[in-house]
This record gives C-alpha cells, sequence and structure tokens, in this order.
C-alpha cells in the first residue's frame, strides 16, 4: 500500500508518516520541508497549489492521501490570504486531483477550531461551524467545500476534526513542550487559571484514527463526511498540567496557575463527541491522559 502525506514535517504528519511505516506502508511526503522519519520519500516543494499536487500524484500511483498541510497553525500566524488558500481553497484541490490520479480514498486534517462557540455539552458533527474567526472558519470552509468536490465526483472523503493532540514532537509553544522544558530546568511555569477543559487525544491515537478511516472509506464501510477526532473526555488544562508534572516527579508548585490572563476568545469547554467515528471506523481512542503523557515523556527522553 502506498500514501501521499502533505504536512508530514509537522507534528501530526511527522507522527503519522512514522506510523504508516512501522506498517509497511511506501509513503511519499510532499511538502516545503523534508519529512524526518526515516524510510519516507520526501518531494520538497517551495509551495502546495493544484498543479504540484497533480504533478505529484500523477507520478506514482497511490492508493490513499493525508492531506495534513495547513495554515495558521500557530496562534501568530494569521495571514488572511494565506489561511484561505491553504485552509479553504487547497483541500478540495485534493480531493479533485485525487479522483483524477485514481486514489481509493483521501483523509483531511480538520480541527475541534471549526465549531463555533461557546456550545454547551459534547460538540458533536451537525453543530454550529465558526464563522468569526478567521482560522477556524477557513478550516470549516475547506471541509465543507473538499466534501462537496467529493460528492461531485464520487471519491470517498472524511474530514478528521482533531481536538487537542498532544505528544512527543509538538512546536515549543504548545502547553506540553512549555511544561516540560521549564519543569526540566526547576523553572516556574507560567499558565492561566487552567479551568478550560479540552479533550486530549495522544497522538498515537491520533494517528490510528487516520489510518482507520482511510481503510474504511476505501473499503465502503464508512461513509463520506466529517467526524471528530477525540476522546469526548473533558480533562481541564490544569489537571493536564499537573498529570505532566506527576509523572516527571517534578514539584507542583512550579506550575504558577493565573499567571497568565485567558484568552478573550477562550472557549471555557471544548469535548468532542467520537460516536460517529467510532462507528463508522471502529476505532477508539485507547491511551488515557495518564498514559499519553507517560508514553510522550517516554519518547520525549524523559522516562
Amino acid at each position: 500500500m502506498k500514501a501521499l502525506l502533505t504536512g508530514g514535517a509537522g507534528f501530526i504528519g511527522g507522527n503519522l508518516a512514522r506510523e504508516l511505516v512501522a506498517l509497511g506502508y511506501e509513503v511519499v511526503a510532499l511538502g516545503r520541508r523534508a519529512c524526518p522519519v526515516a524510510g519516507v520519500k520526501s518531494i520538497e516543494a517551495a509551495r502546495l497549489d493544484p498543479e504540484t499536487l497533480r504533478r505529484a500524484m500523477s507520478a506514482e500511483h497511490f492508493d490513499f492521501v493525508f492531506h495534513l498541510a495547513a495554515a495558521g497553525v500557530h496562534p501568530a500566524d494569521r495571514n488572511r490570504e494565506e489561511l484561505i488558500r491553504v485552509n479553504a481553497t487547497l483541500p478540495a484541490e485534493v480531493v479533485s486531483a485525487a479522483r483524477d490520479a485514481g486514489v481509493s480514498s483521501v483523509v483531511l486534517m480538520g480541527s475541534s477550531a471549526e465549531y463555533a462557540g461557546p456550545q454547551t455539552g459534547l460538540l458533536t458533527e451537525d453543530m454550529l461551524l465558526e464563522s468569526g474567526k478567521i482560522y477556524g472558519a477557513s478550516k470549516a470552509a475547506g471541509g465543507l467545500l473538499a466534501l462537496a468536490t467529493a460528492a461531485e465526483c464520487g471519491l470517498p472523503v472524511a474530514v478528521l476534526r482533531a481536538f487537542n493532540v498532544f505528544g512527543p514532537g509538538e512546536a515549543e509553544h504548545r502547553l506540553l513542550p512549555s511544561l516540560v522544558a521549564n519543569l526540566t530546568r526547576g523553572e516556574a511555569v507560567s499558565l492561566s487559571l487552567g479551568t478550560q477543559i479540552r479533550d486530549f487525544v495522544y497522538v498515537d491515537d491520533a494517528c490510528n484514527g487516520l489510518i482507520a478511516a482511510a481503510t474504511a472509506l476505501s473499503g465502503s464501510r464508512m461513509r463520506s463526511g466529517a467526524y471528530n477526532l477525540s476522546t469526548g473526555i473533558g480533562v481541564s488544562v490544569a489537571d493536564f498540567a499537573r498529570t505532566v508534572a506527576r509523572r516527571m516527579n517534578a514539584d507542583d508548585g512550579l506550575l504558577r496557575f493565573g499567571a497568565l490572563p485567558l484568552r478573550p476568545d477562550d472557549l471555557p469547554e471544548v469535548v468532542g463527541d467520537p460516536s460517529s467515528l467510532q462507528s463508522a471506523a471502529m476505532w477508539r481512542a485507547n491511551c488515557s491522559l495518564e498514559e499519553g503523557v507517560t508514553e510522550a515523556l517516554r519518547r520525549i527522553g524523559l522516562d
């Protein structure tokens, strides 16, 4: 089996490439930077655009396409034109190119930011989508256009709206690496109150969900659509931080809750209902928060 992967140099993409290689897939990563995973063939392109996608897909036959490339992953990156081009427009081009290249199925990485807030209870795929924030709105638009293109051309496609994925390989500004860096040095960690409830998904579980969706789509066991890549379990940011400190045997007094203000747009609760993906792809998150943090720290080298 052969898979084309965009975003393979990123956090989830790199972990997905590693998992695919371990399962025996041939993996070709297309992106601006080379995928660092051994055994992956990298095609570097200065810009991901329709022509580049079609050229890569026509060069060899792929069974699956995993489209994880996105703009605006870093909160400071809010260039409107690039967000619209990469997040809103490009996914439909990926689907169209995959159909023309004879790909069996396409899985696109969506985001929990696609849901408008605040909404109470578990978020289901039919809830109101974001229209007031450019990142979430651009991701939502991209997913909708990709699914409409899939329906038009008859290609099985799934958009997996990932919630708070964590694990080895995260960017330095994110919660887990920030905690690890400071606690390793015995330094205080400035945090918000930590009352925000989030749905933390260990990255290996997320990758297994992506692969399960691609397989179920190509086997006609799963319908095209948007699905939550989530656990359904809400955990406070404070409890996540305390779990990391405990597993590192660090002094939790270094966790300075309330030292940072809550962001004005920080929603009090974002937890996804995973039941649709569970029933369609026979997938569920296997790692508890404790297990995920423990495994992440082991792979970072802090066991």
